[in-house]
């Protein structure tokens, strides 16, 4: 690494006094503006870090007098310092080789049957024999009940092809596909999912739901080999860096725990990554202690109770605004308890996605039958919990419950209105109040990994305007929230002396910019735990 960029310079040495502690700051970071996050001390000029950990934090003077004769001591020019962002809910994980469909991404333009089936028969012409095909696909697809694998099999006969929702939850395969995947044309449906089946059969139309299709997905994604795993986990660790994040909380999706702690282990990342179980049942599953990283924080177990408001399969009191429909649980009352039973008995946090206020309803309840308030030590997570409702507050506080969101979720809000009517009553992401109330809020991706754009997001809220959290409410929840919610608040999430160094220096001031400026910044240097991760290059 090289000692000083063009940003960082000049390089300054300071000689200790005679008479003053031996033990000196290895690196400093001086003449700065910096965030500390701390609600005593939020704001100070300078920072110095001995070994991993920060050994002091306040004014530029008082600071640069604890130099040493080998104290690397960085001019940050007046930039910004933040406490390394904490991603709390993001999907890492490789692919098998394949060739993706052209077009722009669904959520930016939900495409129809026609313009899928355009786009794959360009992308046939050009694949290798055996290669997966796999494309986005949004409501315009899931609604069509033209839409099965027949009529990709028509465009596709020989490569397997697999068409996922942009949200995560939805997916259509055509024939080669389930094939490869060893899944019967009379599949049943597998605990938590579903198949969808033409009319008046036991057939699979090729679209899976929930479980079904995190099975299926899983199967593909474990088709890669280890490299190409390792691959990907530095290429995103990399990028997370560049970005300022310095811890990922991963809801590991693609892989089983056990292969991905193998492949963590067997190399060094540039950020912190702790690994999140998803059990492919309602059980959660005993946990290698690996996974929890150096810190150990509890392990961790996630299970999916509902879907998204975009396939209807969101879980609702009321019926949907455009369908008579309220969405379904993936899981019973006992299945749901099972699985805090479970998660209370071996000591993992609970983490259930759960987006309708049925859904919430249901954890909450699960949650009084299988502990109440003694679940505090353990912090139960809400995933998402975009209708949270006021009448949740109270109960969701007393068993301690941690809401982990995503702001990428709040600019929905066509789909939003047609889904939930413009009523008051089922205004979907109240953050600003969940705050309010005194619950802790945590923020994840869950999408886009660059935080300034769902820091961007968070300050404009488009679902729901007056509930948008102020700046420095979402950049909190970005750092010591997401620390909360895993259990390390004592660790990092603050600049605190005594807290591990992870810092991000950022290209701009994000305090002092509109938000549509928000998603072009940076990190010129990026710390975790002491160790300088990030320079951002000079300009050529």
């Amino acid at each position: 690494m090289p000692r000083q960029r063009w940003l960082l310079a000049p390089l300054l040495v300071v000689v200790a006094c005679a008479g003053e502690p031996t033990q000196r700051p290895d690196l400093m970071l001086v003449n700065g503006r910096i965030f500390t996050g701390a609600a005593g001390q939020p704001w100070a000029d300078a920072l110095a870090i001995t070994g991993e950990r920060l050994s002091a934090v306040g004014g530029d003077e008082a600071v640069r007098a604890a130099a040493g004769p080998s104290t690397r001591v960085i001019d940050l020019q007046g930039r910004l310092v933040v406490p390394g962002l904490n991603d709390a809910h993001t999907h890492p994980g490789a692919t098998p080789r394949r060739e993706t469909l052209d077009g722009p991404p669904a959520v930016v333009h939900d495409p129809t049957l026609a313009e899928i089936l355009d786009r794959l028969k360009v992308a046939v012409a050009r694949a290798p024999s055996q290669v997966w095909i796999d494309g986005e696909i949004g409501a315009a697809v899931l609604d069509d009940p033209e839409a099965t694998r027949f009529a990709l099999d028509a465009v596709a006969p020989d490569h397997p092809v697999v068409l996922s929702s942009w949200t995560g939850h939805g997916t259509l395969f055509n024939t080669a596909a389930l094939r490869r995947l060893e899944v019967r044309d009379d599949e049943p449906d597998p605990p938590g999912g579903s198949y969808r089946r033409m009319p008046g059969r036991t057939t699979l139309t090729g679209v899976a739901h929930e479980y079904a299709e995190y099975r299926l997905r899983r199967r593909i994604q474990e088709e890669a080999t280890d490299a190409d795993h390792r691959a990907e986990f530095e290429r995103f660790a990399k990028e997370a860096a560049s970005l300022g994040i310095t811890t990922v909380q991963a809801m590991m999706t693609a892989l089983p725990v056990e292969r991905t702690a193998r492949l963590l282990t067997s190399g060094t990342l540039p950020v912190r990554i702790r690994v999140i179980d998803f059990p492919m049942v309602a059980t959660p599953s005993a946990q290698p202690a690996a996974l929890a990283g150096d810190l150990l924080p509890p392990p961790g177990t996630k299970l999916v109770l509902d879907g998204t408001p975009v396939e209807r399969l969101m879980w609702l009191r009321e019926p949907y605004a455009d369908r008579a429909t309220r969405g379904h649980a993936n899981f019973s009352a006992d299945e749901l308890g099972t699985f805090f039973e479970r998660a209370r008995d071996t000591g993992m946090q609970p983490m259930v996605h759960a987006v309708g206020d049925a859904a919430i309803d249901a954890v909450l309840e699960a949650l009084d039958r299988t502990g109440g308030e003694a679940w505090q030590a353990l912090r139960p997570r809400i995933e998402h919990g975009d209708l949270l409702r006021p009448d949740h507050h109270e109960r969701a506080r007393r068993v301690g419950a941690v809401v982990v969101q995503n702001p990428s979720h709040f600019m929905l809000p066509d789909v939003m209105r047609a889904r939930l009517g413009d009523g008051t009553g089922r205004r979907p992401t109240a953050v600003r109040s969940i705050v309010a109330a005194g619950i802790p809020l945590a923020l994840g991706s869950d999408g886009p990994l660059n935080p300034f754009l769902n820091l961007m997001f968070a300050v404009t809220n488009a679902n729901n305007p007056s509930e948008a959290l102020t700046l420095e409410q979402a950049l909190v929840a970005y750092t010591s929230g997401s620390a909360f919610a895993e259990h390390q608040e004592g660790e990092k999430g603050t600049l605190e002396v005594g807290k591990l160094a992870d810092v991000a220096v950022l290209s701009q001031d994000i305090f002092n910019l509109p938000a549509a400026a928000l998603p072009a910044t940076t990190s010129v240097l990026t710390i975790v735990g002491g160790r300088i991760v990030h320079e951002q290059a000079p300009p050529p």
